[in-house]
C-alpha cells in the first residue's frame, strides 16, 4: 500500500513538472503563477505547494527534467556502434547537424531554457541549488568534448596549428562552450523571436542553423 501510495505521489510529481514545462516554455516563467499551474495540473494550489513550497523550487526541477530529455536525445544518437567508428571531424558534424533537427521538433526546449536563464538571474539563485541543473547540462557536454578529443587524435580536427591566435591557443573545453553557446543562442532567438521582423524572414531558419554549424566545421577541420 506504501508502495502504491509513492508511485501515485511521483504520478503527480511528474504531471505537475510536465504541465509547468508546457505553460513556462510558451508564456514565460515569471508570467505564470502557481494558480496557473495548479489549475493545469488539476490539482488545488494547497496541493501544488505541498509538492514544491516555491516556483523557484519548481523551475528548477522543471529545467532538470528538460534537460535530462534531451540528453536521452544525444546518448540515443550518439551511443551507436556506427557514431563510435566515426572520426572525431565526422562524429563532432553528426553533433551539431542535431541542433538543425532540434530546432524544428524541440523549440519548446530552447524557449524554455532562455526564459530560465532569464529567471535564476533575476531571482539570484545561488549556483549551489543549480547543481544538479548544471550536471546534466555538463552531460551532453561532455559528448562534444569527446568528439573534439577524437578529432585531435586522430588528426582529422586541428585549431593548435590555426593562422588565428585566439583558436591556436583555445582549449578543448573552451572550444566546446563556445560552440555550444553559440548555437543555443541562435535556437534560443529563432525560437522565440525568429520571425519577428522582416529581415528576420530573409533566412529560413534552419539554414541559419545550418551556416553557423558550417562557420564552426571549417574552422576545425584538419
Amino acid at each position: 500500500m506504501a508502495e502504491t501510495r509513492q508511485e501515485k505521489k511521483d504520478e503527480r510529481i511528474q504531471s505537475i513538472i510536465e504541465c509547468s514545462f508546457g505553460l513556462f516554455s510558451e508564456n514565460g516563467i515569471e508570467n505564470i503563477s502557481m494558480n496557473d499551474i495548479a489549475k493545469e495540473s488539476k490539482i488545488g494550489v494547497a496541493s501544488l505547494y505541498r509538492y514544491f513550497q516555491t516556483k523557484e523550487e519548481l523551475a528548477i526541477e522543471v529545467a532538470i527534467y528538460a534537460w535530462k530529455l534531451e540528453n536521452t536525445v544525444f546518448n540515443e544518437v550518439f551511443s551507436t556502434e556506427s557514431y563510435n567508428l566515426l572520426s572525431g571531424f565526422s562524429q563532432l558534424k553528426e553533433l551539431l547537424e542535431v541542433f538543425g533537427d532540434a530546432l524544428v521538433s524541440q523549440r519548446s526546449f530552447f524557449s524554455f531554457v532562455y526564459y530560465f536563464d532569464s529567471f535564476i538571474k533575476k531571482e539570484k539563485v545561488s549556483r549551489e541549488r543549480l547543481a544538479e541543473y548544471e550536471q546534466t547540462i555538463t552531460e551532453t557536454n561532455e559528448i562534444v568534448v569527446r568528439a573534439l578529443e577524437k578529432g585531435l587524435k586522430d588528426g582529422s580536427i586541428s585549431f593548435s596549428n590555426s593562422k588565428s591566435e585566439v583558436l591556436s591557443k583555445s582549449s578543448i573545453q573552451e572550444m566546446c562552450t563556445t560552440m555550444m553557446h553559440s548555437l543555443f543562442c541562435l535556437a534560443q532567438k529563432l525560437s522565440i523571436s525568429g520571425d519577428l521582423l522582416a529581415m528576420d524572414k530573409i533566412v529560413e531558419s534552419r539554414k541559419q542553423i545550418e551556416i553557423l554549424v558550417n562557420i564552426l566545421l571549417s574552422a576545425l577541420k584538419n
